[in-house]
């Protein structure tokens, strides 16, 4: 049985009863022609689908009554339902529920369709384009503080692996958004930290934007018109810069003045002579100012040029802090975000003893002075010591670094780990650029993709802004005596799993006993609080 051919035995009664006297009443109100039964009909055959109208208690009842006495025999026996006086009231009154209904729709040649009952959820977890770690949101809103105040210079204090260029950057994107039309600058001297800070801002503004927006280069050979650049970031080499404000300093000044916000990376740099000319002119108009630095010094046994850097950022430092750690570091290892460091020495005795003139260059430039780095990179049983130990690395870790101490000493290394059929290259500042992108690209690729050890022997180079996160072992061949350098190497093989890189890392230091240089990075991070208070 059709319920279509049982509408058709419907009347201009029955219709109006099923649509209800709210749906009649307003039709009557329009046009009474709207009530005829062709009409009626059609707005219910428009209006109800069949499951409706037999889960529909009125319009089931019209149905049923409808129904020839052979046809309201046919559905009770189909039912399993034994007659009674009064059939049609008998099926009519019936509570259609469960086996009953299935029975009722088939007999009517009809799927039942299940109403699904949809939980109600009230929340919803929207997960960010544009993360960051509730630590950087709380580091973030120290700098946001400092920089709302009239001294509205900063420094920001993050270990290296921690990410201070994503913080800095979710500011930046933040601060564009309050400012349209004003410049921001971002200040670095090396091409990796440059490369770093372009790629991140582009990343984060667009999940951070509101609007289209351009992102200069200023470095090498871009050429890049200051004056006409206006409501964009611009990430500039500190060189490029200075020399660009020795030649036209009315553009420099132009360009300041539309500048609201400079970034300072690797902060310890600011105070060199040169630089903090820069500086000075683009913040000439209270620019805000911002320093980036894992560890907040210029010096490790110089107070004084400490001080002077601190005074430079009127001694406001966003750091850092974890409740119930005394350095963050602890933390930020335990929860996975930088590696658990084994610090391994090798000892080496030069012979080299120090000169009067070369303790001296030592205590006035803070590094060994060429002629004994020349003879400590020439010592060959130092570099088969180096060397050997090498042989061993490769077979634990896919990603290695080693920081030698002069670009012939990188040569010298990289000769002797490629006799020795080790996959090692070469790279330093003299290295082709193209060549330089390639190595680094193929040192960056995931062990999934190349399974391979590789070995990184590199001068003057990759210390900062280096993201290669499956690093993890760095191997530091050259004695320094500056505690930002050598945190600076040691930071490019300890990010943590979730950083992207490894649960574990291996710093392998080379002990000159006979001369100055750090054996580990013990306590960096903590090291020139004295000088911020």
């Amino acid at each position: 049985m059709k319920i279509n051919n049982l509408l058709s035995r419907l009347d201009d009664e029955a219709f109006q009863d099923i649509l209800g006297k709210e749906v009649v009443g307003t039709l009557n109100y329009f046009n009474p022609k709207y009530l005829y039964s062709e009409n009626l009909h059609n707005i219910i055959t428009n209006t109800f689908s069949n499951n409706e109208l037999l889960l529909n208690d009125v319009a089931r009842t019209h149905l049923i009554m409808r129904l020839r006495e052979s046809e309201i025999v046919s559905l009770a026996q189909f039912l399993g339902i034994t007659p009674e006086t009064d059939l049609y009231k008998q099926l009519a009154d019936l509570s259609y529920k469960g086996e009953l209904q299935k029975k009722l729709f088939s007999f009517f040649e009809e799927d039942l369709v299940e109403q699904v009952v949809s939980e109600f959820i009230s929340t919803s977890e929207i997960v960010p384009g544009y993360p960051l770690y509730s630590y950087q949101s709380d580091v973030l809103k120290r700098l946001k503080s400092f920089l709302a105040s009239e001294q509205n210079r900063a420094l920001l204090h993050m270990p290296t692996g921690s990410g201070k260029t994503r913080t800095t950057v979710s500011y930046i994107c933040r601060f564009m958004v309050d400012h349209p039309g004003e410049n921001v600058v971002w200040f670095a001297n090396t091409k990796e930290l440059l490369d770093q800070a372009f790629d991140e801002f582009n990343k984060a503004w667009a999940f951070l934007g509101d609007r289209p927006i351009n992102a200069f280069k200023f470095w090498d050979k871009s050429n890049v018109d200051l004056k006409t650049v206006k409501g964009s970031l611009v990430v500039a080499g500190l060189d490029k810069t200075y020399q660009a404000l020795m030649r036209d300093m009315n553009t420099i000044s132009t360009f300041a003045s539309t500048c609201l916000l400079v970034i300072m990376d690797e902060a310890h740099m600011a105070i060199a002579p040169t630089y903090q000319l820069l500086i000075d002119n683009m913040t000439a108009n209270n620019a805000a100012l911002i320093g980036l630095s894992a560890t907040p010094g210029r010096t490790w046994n110089d107070p004084d040029e400490d001080k002077r850097l601190a005074a430079f950022f009127f001694r406001q430092k966003a750091k850092l802090e974890i409740p119930g750690y005394e350095n963050p570091v602890d933390y930020l290892t335990e929860n996975g975000y930088l590696a658990k460091v084994t610090n391994t020495k090798l000892f080496h005795k030069t012979g080299i003893t120090l000169s009067p003139e070369d303790i001296k260059y030592l205590s006035e430039h803070y590094v060994l002075s060429l002629k004994v780095l020349k003879a400590v990179s020439e010592d060959r049983l130092r570099n088969l010591t180096i060397i050997s130990r090498m042989e061993q690395l490769v077979k634990v870790h896919q990603r290695i670094i080693l920081f030698a101490i002069t670009k012939s000493h990188a040569i010298v290394l990289n000769s002797l780990l490629t006799a020795m059929g080790i996959d090692s290259r070469v790279v330093t500042s003299d290295t082709d650029p193209v060549e330089r992108t390639k190595i680094i690209q193929r040192f960056k690729e995931s062990r999934t993709a190349n399974p391979t050890s590789m070995v990184l022997c590199n001068f003057g180079i990759l210390t900062t802004g280096f993201d290669a996160p499956e690093t993890s072992c760095a191997v530091i061949a050259r004695p320094t005596d500056s505690l930002v350098l050598y945190s600076q190497m040691v930071g490019r093989a300890i990010r943590g799993i979730k950083s992207g890189g490894n649960a574990t890392a291996e710093i392998v230091t080379v002990i000159d006993e006979d001369l100055p240089g750090f054996k580990e990075v013990a306590e960096a991070f903590i090291n020139w609080e004295d000088v911020w208070q």
